[in-house]
């Protein structure tokens, strides 16, 4: 941006200056828009607490907690509450079963 060290002094009615702004946003809007849209978007993996993992394998936290040690399950910990993710999880089932 090139800084211009004269002043310009404009009139404009308060209707005029609303129009000019709404279009402004109006069109940042849609630039914004096109870049979102261009961008690839990740899944979100779905995340399940450890107490949904062990009624979903039927297994108790002792062996969730053996399973995450020995790098058979990977968990996650946000806080100090643990997550497992959906697909992880759902692959395991389907190879013990």
């Amino acid at each position: 941006m090139v800084k211009n060290k004269e002043n310009l002094s404009v009139q404009l009615s308060v209707g005029d200056l609303q129009q000019l702004i709404s279009e402004a946003v109006k069109e940042e809007i849609t630039k914004i828009t096109k870049v979102i849209q261009l961008q690839p978007q990740k899944e979100i993996p779905e995340l399940l607490t450890r107490e949904e993992v062990a009624k979903i394998l039927k297994v108790s936290y002792t062996t969730l907690f053996h399973w995450n040690n020995s790098g058979e399950l990977s968990a996650q910990k946000i806080g100090k509450r643990v997550y497992y993710q959906r697909t992880i999880i759902m692959n395991k089932l389907n190879n013990v079963a």
